[in-house]
């Protein structure tokens, strides 16, 4: 098996909604712990085992569950008042110290019994100078790749694209077919850029050197050509209609529905996904996980794997009063029985950066996909390499939603992107941006 792969494989609401574990009928009285998370990062599984978890230690897990596009404001100000806050979830990555101070707001985890079966990839991207603070309890071992349903495109005459100008004419001939190419769901404010930084690993193999240069603010994402073709291109595809009339309201939540209805083609999701595209109610078709295949969306041609090992991740805050019921609450999930409940009962989870001794669920369809790249034929995303991007995920969104209905120009939301780089750099001391 290639290298990158074994890499890998290894190592909308309003306000806040807190909610039981699934099937935690009475509470059990004693000590509360929160669980402050974004919408989707928190599997109904994980709230199963917080009832579980309740059932054994009497420790109630209340799950805080904030709309993606509000989290982030709702996390900071929570973190600078102490306001009831006692696990909260961020993504792993450079905003761990620029952006949400990990340093001053979360507990040393370093030397948890759970430390030495915790990826060590994943230790670095939730710590800062060797002390990790975090523990991902998500799917980093995969990423977000083009899901599609190999029957209609056969039946369309369609094939698989590698180019973008193959890709226009694939979404053309589902057009011709009577089907949606592309269900993209932008209502929650976060699914769009995938898109667009999902393709990033592509710009750094054009031009070797880039990321180091945008990192030392020695260069713009305006002023680079490939990466405001790729945005022009990504407009085009909705002005082209590839997402359909209503992409600006639908959700990603619908998005497995979608395609199993038959409605779409194509979506950027998991490849655990398929599963539950299988699974849905709404597969009258009675497709089946064999119907369906993975691809990467060829912005600039893009033929690179993404690779994303950071993800939502948990952190105890340093100011809880219930820092060891936190701790006990970690140290629960990361029991071998329970990393293999979350894995066997959230169909987008086939795996985590975690080893112990869980047996992952990947699908052959996973496993042929990524077995075909190696090292020279991926990379990561953008997100992972690039310093300020992270933090501004939501408002680079907005953006790219602002140029779908042509309020902003594709160098435009590269220029607002680039602006907030320089925002965050300076508030952070960054010298290479006095």
């Amino acid at each position: 098996m290639k290298k990158a792969l074994s890499m890998i494989l290894c190592g909308a609401m309003v306000g806040t909604m807190t909610v039981a574990g699934s099937g935690a009928a009475v509470w059990a009285e004693g000590e509360t712990i929160s669980v402050l998370c974004s919408q989707d990062w928190v599997e109904d599984a994980e709230q199963e085992l917080g009832a579980k978890f309740e059932e054994q230690t009497g420790i109630h897990v209340d799950y805080q569950i904030i709309p993606a596009d509000q989290y982030q404001d709702v996390l900071i100000n929570r973190l600078d008042s102490g306001e009831g806050i006692d696990i909260w979830g961020a993504q792993s990555g450079f905003a761990l110290s620029t952006t949400y101070h990990v340093q001053d707001n979360a507990v040393d985890l370093s030397n948890e019994p759970w430390a030495d079966a915790y990826s060590v990839f994943s230790a670095e991207q939730t710590g800062v100078d060797g002390v990790n603070y975090g523990l991902t309890y998500y799917d980093t071992t995969t990423d977000y790749y083009m899901v599609y349903n190999k029957k209609i495109f056969e039946e369309a005459g369609a094939s698989v694209p590698t180019t973008f100008e193959e890709l226009k004419d694939t979404c053309q001939k589902l057009l011709d077919a009577g089907v949606t190419p592309i269900y993209e769901p932008m209502a929650d404010g976060w699914h769009a850029l995938m898109l667009w930084a999902g393709s990033g690993q592509v710009y750094d193999k054009i031009e070797p050197g880039i990321i180091d240069k945008l990192n030392k603010n020695e260069t713009t994402f305006a002023e680079n050509e490939n990466m405001l073709l790729a945005m022009d291109e990504l407009n085009e595809m909705a002005q082209n209609g590839y997402f359909g009339d209503n992409y600006l309201s639908d959700e990603f939540a619908d998005a497995e529905g979608y395609l199993a209805s038959g409605e779409f083609a194509i979506c950027n999701l998991k490849p655990g996904s398929i599963k539950k595209i299988v699974e849905s109610p709404l597969n009258e078709a009675g497709y089946t996980e064999d119907d369906f295949g993975l691809f990467l969306l060829p912005l600039v041609d893009n033929q690179y794997l993404n690779i994303h090992p950071t993800g939502p991740s948990r952190f105890i805050y340093s100011g809880s009063e219930h820092i060891d019921a936190c701790k006990q609450y970690l140290a629960f999930l990361m029991e071998q029985e329970n990393v293999q409940y979350l894995i066997d009962n959230a169909a987008d989870v086939e795996n985590l950066p975690v080893e112990v001794g869980q047996t992952p669920e990947y699908s052959q369809t996973t496993l042929d996909f990524l077995g075909s790249y190696d090292d020279e034929h991926s990379g990561m995303v953008l997100q992972d390499v690039v310093l300020y991007f992270n933090e501004q995920w939501m408002d680079i969104n907005a953006d790219i939603a602002a140029m779908f209905i042509g309020d902003m120009t594709g160098e435009e939301v590269l220029q607002q992107l680039d602006a907030r780089r320089a925002q965050l750099a300076q508030a952070a001391g960054d010298a290479n941006w006095e």
